[in-house]
């Protein structure tokens, strides 16, 4: 069971204060309503008339006057605005504004677990420690009851110089009950991009930005019925590992039209990092003996050549609006009194992604093989060179208060190279099965979730439930994660801002199959409430 609070809170003092006795003059031809009555103003002023007809200044100064009153208006008229709506907003004319939110997200966590993950543990989705250790499956041997703060985050976004020339900085300090890396509550970058929105059909977005691929991940965090993501749901991300990636997309604009595209060429490697940070690279020792592995295995290191970083990932999302525009919020929160409909359907290509081991090949970046694991990708860790192809397909219907989702999924997993293999090298860096356990084929990966929702009080208490299956590996065997929920979620004011989730999930993971890398390995089924 979790319970959750997500708050969205905006607050600001604000005092003006106008410089008293400035004059200020409208337009001429101009009506100004005057205690009460509507009366023609005149834009001159009647002083500086009055000396122009009386000839004691000429032509000339008399226009120079008129410049100096009007800059002086100008500079004593307020040109600027604050205010609060769903966030802090500043708006200077309409060259510049500024939209400061901040989304915090509480919980309180029981989960109970069965006696199979007191033996078997879960040997899929390792701990990542980083360095030379770098599997570790995990038993739980007892409950556990946590608070935990998952989501702070603050967020910058408007536009500058042209409405249409828009900018997105965002920064989370999300939290994670392991920690491994010391890293929770530590700010980093999640959005960083600019766009273009001149041309509505086709937009440009440029930097560190969601990923327009499946409408899970599309869809905001702070909109969902539940406290998080299904398994399966963060599983088939374009990348494997996360909503966002650093590149550039094309898209339409929704809010007009009935149909509508986006294509993206990115990094293929997640947020905040480069190609370069997962790339193979091979400089070959000579045998060490001591703690590591047998003087006879020669070692690698991860410096001096760089290769396979010049591949990129591909994305495209078709989607056509049925009925409305149900957009990408999880409930009908808004009631909509007509149907709202779409379906939408997703392509993803992302190649040469360097899921070797650091006892297989050299050592990437551990916080890259920690969100692949994040996202229950792990047993692929330790498998080689992939070349990753996903598709989806997603529906989602609206209709006073109802609301339903329903997405499937289908990821081919070629092995491209099972060590770099992309230049000569020392075979015997790769360790024997003694060492590494036997090669394993995982095949192909799919899985799809329904999710349904009713706003029975509307725009305050709604009722969700849940279900969604994935297979990791088709070609291993009780390895199939089930994944139930239902949730209910009150909304204080009528908005996603202040919300109280209560949700309740059963996970039913099979311990069949295994990742590539842990040895030796037990394939008993093994179940998981939470």
């Amino acid at each position: 069971m979790r319970i959750c609070g997500l708050v969205v809170l905006a607050v600001s003092a604000l005092t003006l204060l106008a410089p008293p006795g400035i004059a200020r003059a409208v337009e001429e031809g101009q009506f100004v309503k005057k205690e009460g009555r509507w009366e023609y103003s005149s834009s001159e002023d009647p002083g500086l008339k009055y000396l122009y007809l009386k000839g004691v200044i000429s032509e000339e100064e008399y226009n120079k006057g008129l410049r100096t009153l009007e800059t002086k208006e100008r500079l004593a008229k307020p040109n600027f605005n604050i205010d609060v709506n769903n966030g802090l907003n500043i708006r200077v004319g309409d060259r510049f504004f500024l939209k400061m939110r901040l989304m915090v997200q509480t919980r309180y966590t029981y989960s109970t677990y069965n006696k199979a993950w007191g033996s078997i543990g879960d040997s899929r989705n390792e701990e990542i420690l980083g360095g030379q250790v770098e599997f570790r499956a995990y038993r739980r041997q007892a409950d556990s009851s946590q608070f935990l703060v998952p989501r702070a985050r603050l967020q910058f976004m408007g536009y500058a110089f042209d409405p249409n020339f828009r900018y997105n900085v965002s920064l989370q300090m999300d939290s994670t009950p392991s920690n491994q890396e010391g890293s929770n509550g530590k700010a980093g970058l999640m959005d960083a991009y600019v766009s273009s929105w001149h041309i509505p059909w086709a937009n440009i977005q440029v930097g560190q930005q969601k990923v327009w691929f499946n409408r899970a991940l599309i869809s905001p965090i702070a909109t969902s019925s539940f406290s998080d993501n299904m398994i399966v749901q963060n599983m088939f991300a374009s990348n494997l590992q996360n909503a966002r990636d650093i590149g550039v997309s094309i898209l339409s604009d929704e809010e007009q039209y009935k149909f509508n595209y986006a294509f993206g060429v990115w990094g293929g490697v997640g947020p905040n990092l480069g190609r370069d940070g997962t790339a193979v690279s091979q400089n070959v020792l000579p045998p060490t003996g001591g703690g590591g592995v047998n003087s006879g295995v020669t070692r690698t290191y991860n410096y001096d050549t760089r290769f396979m970083s010049g591949e990129l990932m591909y994305t495209a999302r078709l989607l056509y609006k049925i009925a409305g525009n149900p957009g990408y919020g999880w409930g009908d929160i808004v009631n909509s009194r007509t149907p709202q409909s779409a379906i939408g359907f997703g392509y993803a290509y992302d190649p040469a992604q360097n899921y070797l081991s650091s006892t297989r090949s050299d050592i990437v970046d551990p916080a890259y093989r920690q969100a692949v694991t994040k996202a229950m990708n792990g047993r692929l860790l330790g498998g080689g060179i992939y070349d990753f192809q996903t598709y989806e397909t997603d529906f989602v219907f609206k209709y006073q208060g109802w609301s339903l989702h329903a997405e499937a999924y289908y990821r081919h997993q070629r092995v491209r190279n099972k060590d770099s293999g992309t230049q000569p090298f020392d075979l015997t860096t790769i360790p024997s099965s003694a060492i590494q356990g036997p090669p394993v084929d995982l095949g192909q990966a799919w899985g799809w979730y329904d999710q349904g929702g009713k706003y029975v009080i509307p725009r305050k208490l709604e009722v969700a439930l849940r279900y969604g299956i994935l297979d990791p590996s088709t070609k291993q065997q009780q390895d199939l994660t089930y994944e139930f929920g239902a949730a209910l979620n009150y909304s204080f004011d009528g908005t996603y801002n202040n919300r109280l989730v209560i949700d309740y999930s059963n996970i039913t993971m099979g311990s069949g199959g295994r990742a590539p890398a842990p040895f030796p390995f037990q394939s008993q089924p093994g179940f998981d409430s939470k």
